[in-house]
């Protein structure tokens, strides 16, 4: 069973919208949280359009939350 944060990694890599997004989670018995800063961010990017990992990890490492794609 895939990780949460290895969906969105997918997802991003994937270049799926957020309802995609959201769908794959759901289907792994996750869900985005507006509680979780994580959560957050990775959705702007997703409505965003902006699907460039570093960039992603840029601004979760700026806020001290997990990579993308890391371990």
């Amino acid at each position: 069973m895939p990780s949460k944060r290895t969906i969105l990694a997918l997802a991003i890599a994937l270049e799926l919208t957020l309802d995609e997004t959201d769908d794959l989670l759901e289907r792994a018995g996750y869900a985005l949280s507006h509680s979780q800063k994580f959560d957050v961010i990775v959705e702007y990017f997703i409505v965003s359009g902006k699907y460039d990992i570093f960039e992603i990890n840029e601004v979760l490492f700026k806020y001290d939350q997990p990579l993308l794609g890391a371990g």
